[in-house]
């Protein structure tokens, strides 16, 4: 049987995950706002640095062919994503001058998001995180650690992930109804709630590039994502899961075991987007997960199973898959809105 049908049922799905793809932390309106096929480069002096998440943004000024200067505003990746790939707000200090390479504004405004930089002294440094690259700085960790490294003997430890469906990129072809496509055209990437560090609500805060950690509290899970510093509670008792059960952005979740593995059913969702799109889902979403444990070489399986009539034509499946490497942590996630916006 095959693993769909063990915990969906026979009925058709579309599975989406994103192992192959080079899967970008870009979320937050840059597949709205940026030319995912295009690029651009432009020099000029740093004359401010925002180095805060949800994402990093400076500010160049670019001499243009008359003499004069043009203001250009540039994103790039999370402090966190950043900093774990060694790269510290020094490279980004007002005054100098940087070439930036990266994605163009999608209208031709004055505007990219920075895969990389160069700095005066000719130092070359990766702005554009990817969980291929971050796999490279955890397989440098694992090499550190192997000889303590335990086998993952349970869900309750901090998993780092290896690929992420990545919805909000793009890339994915959602079975969504006319009605959603719609919305979606419509969406203006400047309301993205993000850009005023509101956090999404489930599904959408399970698909990020940051790791997550399970505690055990007996009658309930606590599910802690790094992203947002999100928190999610899993009730494991029915009478205590009834008592609080009302409508939320990550929902009304109730797990059980199936052995070392665990299931949840989510409801009551109250966030209005499936992605960073403008997708909208309706309050009748209802999440299945099941979280796989493959204990022998510390990997986590995520499969989501999305039901939502009004949001897609059939049910989708995203999945996850998270790594267990002795030694990481969460980090926090303080995300604040640039002054100004």
């Amino acid at each position: 049987m095959k693993k769909n049908e063990f915990l969906f049922g026979a009925f058709p799905l579309v599975s989406l995950l994103a192992a192959g793809l080079e899967v970008a932390n870009a979320h937050h309106a840059a597949s709205g706002l940026y030319d995912r096929d295009g690029s651009i480069t432009v020099s000029g002096r740093i004359e401010s640095v925002f180095w805060r998440n949800p994402h990093v943004r400076f500010t160049l000024s670019v001499p243009n062919e008359d003499g004069s200067e043009q203001r250009w505003e540039i994103e790039a990746g999370s402090v966190n994503s950043l900093e774990r790939m060694s790269v510290t707000e020094e490279v980004l200090t007002p005054g100098g001058f940087v070439e930036v390479t990266g994605l163009p504004g999608r209208e031709g405004e004055p505007i990219a998001y920075a895969r990389s930089i160069v700095s005066a002294d000719g130092e070359l440094v990766s702005m554009f995180f990817t969980l291929s690259a971050l796999d490279e700085h955890y397989e440098l960790e694992r090499t550190a650690v192997a000889a303590d490294a335990a086998a993952a003997t349970d869900i309750f430890r901090v998993w780092v992930p290896v690929s992420v469906p990545n919805t909000g990129a793009g890339l994915i072809d959602f079975p969504l109804t006319a009605s959603a496509r719609a919305a979606r055209a419509a969406w203006d990437p400047a309301n993205d709630p993000a850009l005023n560090c509101e956090p999404p609500g489930m599904p959408a805060a399970m698909d990020n590039p940051y790791p997550i950690e399970f505690e055990d509290r007996d009658e309930i899970i606590v599910l802690r994502l790094e992203e947002w510093d999100g928190v999610r509670t899993i009730y494991m008792q029915a009478d205590a899961a009834n008592a609080a059960r009302e409508p939320s952005p990550m929902g009304y979740s109730v797990g059980r075991w199936d052995g070392e593995n665990l299931v949840v059913e989510t409801t009551d969702i109250s966030y209005p987007y499936f992605d960073d799109l403008g997708t909208r889902q309706s309050e009748s979403i209802r999440l299945t997960e099941r979280f796989d444990l493959d204990p022998d070489n510390g990997v986590l399986n995520w499969a989501g199973e999305i039901v939502d009539a009004e949001t897609f034509t059939e049910p989708v499946v995203l999945e996850i898959e998270w790594r267990y490497i002795p030694g990481n942590a969460r980090k926090t996630f303080n995300c604040a809105v640039q002054p100004g916006d």
